[in-house]
């Protein structure tokens, strides 16, 4: 069996991944989790120029070939010193193949290690019950629902994960 945690590597953008991250674009599965996405080629190269430079964005990638898999970000979002939101997103063939587990994992290792973030929380719409599962399965805990939140009606679910609690994970693995 082939280990999956040795399958990803998380990486910084680069303006060869534009047509990649664009056909992500186009799937309407990443249309309606919530993401931005981008409606041309031109805005994916101005978009991956930004996160090019930016510590928090990274490329979810194969780590034999580094093509895209998929992408996660963590920001500061200026709640206040050590918050920090993360998003993330697999392209369509390689959903439910675990990788983007692994993905988060690695990081809230980078966010909590490197960036010293203190708590990282995530936002979900309620319908997305795959991205519900990673973040469950990655520690985080489930801190509320805002009713009809989403731009499209739908109700966002609201989850995070503390420092110490991260930590309490790695000490039993």
């Amino acid at each position: 069996m082939t280990n999956r945690l040795m399958s990803i590597q998380l990486r910084n953008w680069q303006e060869t991944d534009a047509e990649a991250l664009y056909h992500m674009c186009l799937d309407p599965a990443h249309q309606n989790s919530g993401l931005h996405t981008f409606p041309s080629l031109s805005e994916c190269r101005e978009a991956i120029r930004q996160w090019a430079v930016s510590d928090g964005f990274k490329v979810i990638a194969d780590a034999t070939t580094h093509a895209l898999i998929g992408s996660i970000s963590l920001g500061g979002m200026d709640r206040y010193e050590g918050y920090m939101e993360l998003e993330f997103a697999i392209a369509a063939q390689h959903r439910g193949k675990g990788f983007c587990t692994e993905a988060v994992r690695r990081m809230l290792d980078y966010g909590f290690t490197d960036m010293n973030a203190q708590v990282i929380a995530a936002w979900v719409r309620s319908h997305n019950l795959a991205c519900v599962r990673v973040l469950e399965k990655c520690g985080f805990t489930p801190e509320g629902r805002l009713r009809r939140h989403a731009r499209d009606g739908s109700d966002t679910l609201c989850y995070s994960i503390l420092k110490e609690e991260w930590e309490r994970i790695q000490d039993n693995t």
